[in-house]
């Protein structure tokens, strides 16, 4: 008994509460559920990868230094029947200077010409493209409640029923 008198005092408040103003909460049955889309751009990155032909200098024949020496020792001893004093020295060290050009020019021409040799590398890079995708954006949402329709726009799929506020004021 004590129980039965409970709840009827609790729901007598609750009734005297939604008639002297307050907000509540009720539930209203779905009756329509429309997706919304939008259009987006989505990068795609791809590697793209292809072979490329270079090619690198190879020096042929030996790089000896013994022209240049050679040349510069001839270049003094004829650079030594010059002159005489310090006159001799100073064509002595131009024959040698002189010398040691010319059989460093001399091996150089004498040589085998420089090759080539070809080189095959891969090569690699990253291209974006972008393509075009709808996407759903939210619901539009028709509802009934009171025997009335009403609209709403919602991020999610609501289900069967939505939970709507309805607020209760004295009228003026």
């Amino acid at each position: 008994m004590i129980a039965r008198t409970s709840l009827f005092i609790a729901a007598a408040l609750t009734v005297g509460l939604a008639h002297a103003g307050g907000t509540n909460y009720h539930y209203a049955e779905v009756v329509d559920v429309r997706a919304e889309y939008k259009e987006v751009r989505k990068p795609i990155d791809r590697e793209v990868c292809w072979d490329e032909t270079t090619y690198e200098r190879t020096r042929s024949g030996s790089r000896s230094h013994t022209p240049t020496v050679v040349g510069a020792i001839i270049g003094g001893v004829i650079g030594n029947q010059f002159g005489g004093g310090s006159g001799q020295r100073a064509a002595t060290v131009a024959g040698a200077a002189l010398g040691g050009s010319i059989g460093r020019d001399a091996a150089r021409k004498s040589g085998h010409p420089d090759e080539y040799r070809k080189v095959i590398r891969e090569k690699c890079q990253v291209q974006r493209s972008y393509t075009r995708e709808s996407v759903a954006s939210g619901y539009r949402v028709t509802y009934q409640y009171d025997g009335r329709l009403y609209r709403t726009h919602m991020n999610e799929h609501p289900g069967d029923r939505i939970r709507v506020r309805v607020d209760v004021s004295p009228m003026p």
